[in-house]
């Protein structure tokens, strides 16, 4: 119970909708628990956002963000970032670990280290997915593990040699040099 205290600031399930102080702050909760320091860093994070998808064409309507500021018990402060595709997440996802690296680049100019208080950046897809493929069954995963150039009976004798060569080491006696002797037991 020590621990959900700690969690939920030691507080009871009821006082959290009292509108008592949390380590959390949303985005759209930031007039009353704006700190001076995460202020203008929210606003730089919106701003690069707006540049990044205008750098890459992608229709301001299209995306938005999340901020979450996050507050620790020794007055460090820092945020989370979630990226809220709205449409055309067909074809943006292609393009995501691009949109990103081209963001935390952005980012950068303007701040020294962004990753010290950027604490995490994640992706929401509420669009309609309309163009997005099917997840494959489970089977069709398996031929994907093998590598291109491999056949499997040459996999498999690797995979016997690697055991061999385990075995062999295990079978070999370890070196007792070095541990203490024996006490000879007590006689009554």
């Amino acid at each position: 119970m020590g621990l959900l205290k700690r969690l939920l600031g030691g507080r009871s399930a009821g006082s959290r909708f009292t509108g008592e102080s949390s380590p959390f702050h949303d985005s759209e909760d930031t007039t009353q628990h704006a700190t001076p320091e995460n202020a203008p860093r929210r606003e730089l994070v919106q701003v690069v956002l707006r540049d990044t998808m205008r750098k890459h064409g992608i229709p301001s309507d299209w995306m938005d963000c999340r901020i979450l500021s996050v507050s620790a018990p020794k007055g460090q402060t820092g945020m989370h970032v979630q990226f809220i595709v709205r449409q055309g997440d067909d074809r943006l996802m292609p393009f995501v670990h691009a949109f990103q690296d081209t963001f935390w680049q952005e980012l950068e100019k303007f701040e020294t280290n962004p990753r010290n208080w950027l604490l995490s950046v994640a992706w929401q897809f509420d669009g309609l997915g309309t163009g997005v493929p099917a997840l494959a069954a489970a089977e069709g995963w398996d031929d994907d593990t093998l590598p291109p150039d491999q056949d499997p009976a040459e996999l498999a004798s690797d995979l016997q040699a690697l055991y061999a060569i385990r075995d062999a080491a295990l079978s070999e006696p370890m070196p007792v040099s070095g541990l203490p002797q024996a006490k000879p037991p007590r006689s009554s």
